[in-house]
C-alpha cells in the first residue's frame, strides 16, 4: 500500500513539473511574440494572460446596486451631478470681459506659429484617447504638416477674439473606480475627463 503511495506522489510530482514548464513555456512564447507591439498592448495582454481584467460593467453594475436600486441611467445622473458640484464654489467667469480687442492684430508675444503648432502636433501620443471631437491622435501626429496651418489660424483667432469653439470645451467624463468592487461614488469613484486632442497638443 505504501509502494503504490509513494508511487502516487512521484508521478504527481511529474505531472506538476510537466505544466509548470508547459505554462513556463506558453508565457515565454506569448511575451515574445508580444515585443513586437507596442507598450500599451503588450500591458493590455500582459493584464489578460495574468488575469487582471475586470469586467467595468458589472463593476458598476454593482454600484448602481447599492446606489440607485440598480437604474444605471440613474447612477449616471448621480455622477455627472457630483463631478460637476465639485466647482460649485468657484466664481463664474466674467464672458463680457475680453483681454484683446476682437477688431485688433494680436501682440506679436502672444502670437503662435504655424512651426510651433506643427511641433506641438508631432509630440502628440499617438495612443492617446480620442476626445469628444472625435479625431484620433495619430491622425494629428501623422498628417501634422496639413493640420497645422489651419489649427494655428484657429488658435490664434480665438485668443484675439476670447472665444474657444465649443467643441474645444467639451470632455468625455469616464467614472474610474479606486476600489474594486466601489461602494460609494463620492469616496470610490474620481472622473477621467480626455479632452479634444487638437486642443490639448497646443
Amino acid at each position: 500500500m505504501s509502494g503504490d503511495l509513494n508511487q502516487a506522489k512521484i508521478l504527481r510530482n511529474k505531472v506538476n513539473r510537466a505544466a509548470s514548464k508547459l505554462k513556463y513555456n506558453f508565457y515565454q512564447t506569448q511575451i515574445a511574440a508580444m515585443h513586437e507591439s507596442g507598450s500599451h498592448d503588450w500591458w493590455k495582454h500582459m493584464k489578460t494572460i495574468m488575469g487582471l481584467k475586470t469586467n467595468g460593467k458589472s463593476c458598476m453594475q454593482g454600484l448602481a446596486n447599492k446606489t440607485t436600486d440598480g437604474d444605471c441611467g440613474l447612477l449616471a445622473n448621480t455622477m455627472n451631478d457630483f463631478f460637476v458640484s465639485v466647482s460649485d464654489h468657484l466664481p463664474r467667469l466674467n464672458k463680457s470681459h475680453k483681454v484683446f480687442d476682437a477688431n485688433e492684430e494680436l501682440p506679436d508675444q502672444y502670437v503662435i506659429s504655424v512651426c510651433t503648432t506643427f511641433k506641438a502636433l508631432e509630440s502628440v501620443k499617438a495612443n492617446k484617447a480620442t476626445g469628444p471631437d472625435n479625431i484620433p491622435a495619430w491622425v494629428l501626429r501623422n498628417y501634422a504638416n496639413v493640420l497645422a496651418p489651419p489649427l494655428t489660424a484657429i488658435f490664434n483667432n480665438s485668443l484675439r477674439e476670447g472665444v474657444l469653439p465649443m467643441e474645444w470645451k467639451m470632455a468625455n467624463v469616464i467614472p474610474l473606480p479606486k476600489t474594486s468592487p466601489p461602494v460609494s461614488i463620492e469616496k470610490d469613484i474620481r472622473p477621467i475627463s480626455p479632452n479634444s486632442n487638437s486642443c490639448q497638443g497646443v
